[in-house]
């Protein structure tokens, strides 16, 4: 599991169960001669049989090298069996991080951590607290990985775990790959700092999420391009200032799964239908904004997910997008996770299940369907 979808997801649970306004189903959102489809070759560089195997995540940044860098949360590590095709129905890792080839993306190699477990993030040697990656970003020699610092509440059962407000950054060394440090940033006022950050201009612009308990708040930072750990300035609705009480939300929705780039001269919000558990949400939405601290409209229903088992659909999340993998057709590569089908179909099996309902999937999306302007 990863937080993005469970750093906020209570305060959501509610306005679930007792329902909301459904968007309608846009078979006119896109024009008709663009097409939204499974990219089957991407998705098979996910089916691995050494090192990561299985995960959710999914994020990636490029490393500037001819590599990205491939983050993510709970994963299967060098434990797929060869003669059943499955690996132990419990994860091996907090989380995980793989570079890979950018021209030839079935280039990877897995990199972990030296301790008990090996998740290749950790402070410390209390696996009562752990760390899921978000995003990152390199410069020079370094990249810089956002860290979401979760700790086991002892409650019991598959949601018995809770955020640290605190934003932890780890330091990667590029030409080694290998941590070389973390620096805390401490509280962010419980905006959870892990949506998306890209470069404009002269500053990084920063964006996470805030439970409003209806949904989620989306926010936005900045800092410095040149100075990462400058005092960082929030958005506040109509100007910037460093009191972070003070921002105020772009955008809200009835979700936990948010992520911002930039495509072109837009900027790109993906979100998806929210979902936690089989048979709920099944749509992935874009938005864009002219501006990188929104307004963000224009929304599109560009996906259904389609990953039926015996009839039902997964528990799915984070949509997320990767423009490192350009293929020269204006088509941004986007993953979805998904994370097995709950009480809907048994997939575990004398303890083995398939990794398949644990591995990424991967779509191509016409740039002019998420706005005709691109």
């Amino acid at each position: 599991m990863n937080s993005l979808i469970t750093m906020n997801i209570f305060g959501v649970i509610l306005l679930f169960i007792f329902g909301c306004d459904k968007t309608p189903k846009g078979a006119d959102d896109n024009p008709a001669s663009l097409k939204v489809y499974k990219d089957s070759v991407f998705t098979n560089y996910f089916k691995r049989t050494h090192g990561w195997v299985a995960g959710d995540g999914a994020i990636s940044f490029s490393l500037n090298n001819g590599k990205s860098l491939w983050l993510y949360g709970d994963s299967y590590i060098d434990n797929y069996n060869l003669v059943t095709n499955t690996v132990p129905c419990l994860f091996q890792v907090r989380n995980a991080a793989v570079s890979m080839g950018i021209s030839n993306p079935a280039d990877q190699q897995t990199h972990l951590g030296s301790g008990s477990p090996k998740s290749t993030f950790q402070v410390g040697t209390d696996n009562k607290f752990w760390f899921w990656p978000g995003m990152g970003f390199a410069k020079g020699d370094t990249a810089y990985i956002f860290q979401n610092r979760l700790r086991n509440t002892g409650a019991g059962g598959a949601w018995a775990f809770e955020s640290v407000d605190e934003l932890h950054i780890a330091k990667m060394k590029i030409s080694t790959m290998q941590v070389v440090g973390y620096s805390n940033l401490g509280t962010r006022n419980k905006i959870s700092f892990n949506n998306g950050i890209l470069k404009d201009g002269n500053y990084q612009y920063i964006y996470g999420i805030k439970n409003n308990g209806f949904g989620n708040d989306l926010m936005v930072a900045r800092v410095p391009e040149n100075n990462f750990y400058a005092p960082w300035e929030y958005y506040n609705g109509r100007s910037w200032n460093t009191d972070m009480t003070k921002a105020s939300k772009i955008h809200a929705e009835f979700t936990s799964s948010f992520y911002v780039f930039k495509l072109k001269h837009k900027y790109v919000l993906l979100t998806t239908e929210f979902s936690v558990g089989c048979d709920q949400g099944k749509e992935i939405y874009s938005y864009t904004s002219d501006k990188p601290y929104g307004p963000f409209t224009n929304k599109k229903m560009i996906w259904t997910v389609d990953d039926t088992l015996n009839g039902h659909y997964p528990f799915f999340y984070i949509a997320t997008a990767h423009p490192e993998y350009d293929n020269g057709k204006d088509e941004m590569l986007i993953t979805y996770c998904i994370n097995g089908y709950g009480d809907c179909v048994q997939t575990c099996n004398n303890n083995r299940m398939d990794p398949n309902v644990y591995r990424p999937r991967v779509i191509r999306v016409p740039y002019k369907i998420i706005d005709p302007a691109l």
